[in-house]
């Protein structure tokens, strides 16, 4: 798997970063285990886990994880069920990071993502927080989701040890393109993009209805349901065709689309080794015209 200088830093990534989104709600410990061997197997560098509250940290605290596999986990979201927050203040930022690293069991995050822009904090308190977690070795580099371009700018001009902006990107999410990512660009820093089989749409599995056992027939429906309308529907068919007259799958066409795109890393979920199997398996390689339809067929208004 080919290893991705992150923006102008010193940090490295696979080109795809493996998510823990389901772990301890719906992927047991066992099955994740041998998602993590198989990933590192193929030269994997990076597993990211979701919101501090997640179950995940604790599935990820009790497995193997092998030498070169860095863990990539999210802080500053308060709260459970109705009651979640934006809370980037610094008791939380640190606190956060001191309850994940015990979960983990580890001393140190490879990499610490701010999950959102605290539109209430000062600049100056977050950035102080994240620079503190870096410089006492908690962290080894910071990472900022959810922003806009002049959010991510701000953050960096107070002073945020900042080396990615994180962001959903996909043949079904394509915000980043107009704004964030020439931001990240001009600032030096990587752009790791999330969901990128667009919370497994891009896949086809939900062409004839929706699967047992999928994210959609779960507690999950509301996060992919907003791709199951006509919209993306139209930007998944084309993607069907497009993988039909290449001989390739849709999942080779969404993943190939998102290594195109020059993205430091690309965040997949499998939730089964033979789900990672197929995507650590998929090597293609758009030609540009496909490359050009494909664009034109899913580019939101606004985005040339």
């Amino acid at each position: 798997m080919q290893v991705n200088r992150v923006g102008h830093s010193g940090f490295f990534a696979s080109e795809l970063t493996l998510g823990a989104f389901d772990w301890g709600r719906g992927v047991a410990a066992g099955t994740a285990q041998e998602l993590v061997d198989g990933y590192a197997r193929a030269g994997g560098t990076l597993i990211e886990i979701p919101a501090f509250q997640s179950p995940a940290a604790e599935v990820l605290g009790s497995l193997t994880i092998p030498k070169g596999v860095g863990i990539a986990a999210r802080i500053g979201i308060a709260g459970r069920g109705d009651d979640v927050r934006i809370s980037a203040g610094r008791a939380t930022l640190l606190d956060q990071a001191s309850q994940v690293l015990d979960r983990l069991g580890r001393d140190a995050l490879d990499l610490v993502i701010l999950d959102a822009f605290d539109p209430v904090t000062p600049l100056a308190e977050t950035a102080g927080a994240l620079t503190r977690l870096v410089e006492s070795g908690r962290a080894h580099y910071a990472a900022a989701a959810h922003c806009t371009g002049w959010q991510l700018a701000a953050l960096c001009g107070a002073g945020a040890p900042l080396v990615a902006a994180w962001a959903e990107a996909s043949l079904l999410a394509r915000d980043a393109e107009a704004e964030l990512a020439p931001a990240a660009e001009y600032l030096g820093l990587g752009v790791f993009a999330g969901a990128a089989l667009g919370r497994g749409v891009l896949t086809g599995k939900y062409d004839s209805g929706t699967p047992q056992n999928s994210r959609a027939a779960g507690a999950a429906r509301a996060y992919v349901e907003p791709y199951l309308e006509d919209g993306p529907g139209q930007v998944v068919a084309g993607a069907a065709r497009a993988a039909s007259a290449l001989g390739a799958s849709p999942l080779d066409v969404a993943l190939a689309w998102n290594r195109s795109m020059g993205w430091a890393s690309s965040a997949v979920a499998p939730r089964t080794p033979a789900q990672l199997e197929e995507i650590l398996a998929s090597e293609l390689v758009l030609e540009p015209e496909i490359r050009d339809a494909l664009d034109q067929i899913s580019a939101p208004d606004g985005l040339v």
